[in-house]
């Protein structure tokens, strides 16, 4: 999973790798429209719906929480 995750997040901003720990959002290395780019490349490689109502910053902040959302989402399906 994490690993699905980070290349997802690579493709978006290579930067991040470096980053795991941070606040993705805080330190600027994802921003809304990126979130929005994330979101679709997401839903591509896992081949899940990502509802508006997930798309919220705390769902994005740091690796861990793009993790946790995809497993939630994963174990709905």
């Amino acid at each position: 999973m994490k690993e699905k995750v980070m290349e997802a997040l690579c493709k978006i901003n290579p930067k991040v790798i470096e980053h795991m720990e941070e606040d993705l959002i805080e330190t600027g290395f994802i921003d809304s429209f990126e979130i929005v780019n994330l979101v679709v490349e997401l839903e591509e490689m896992f081949g899940i719906d990502i509802d508006p109502e997930e798309i919220i910053p705390d769902n994005f902040q740091t690796v861990n929480a793009i993790i946790n959302l995809m497993e939630k989402l994963l174990r709905k399906e």
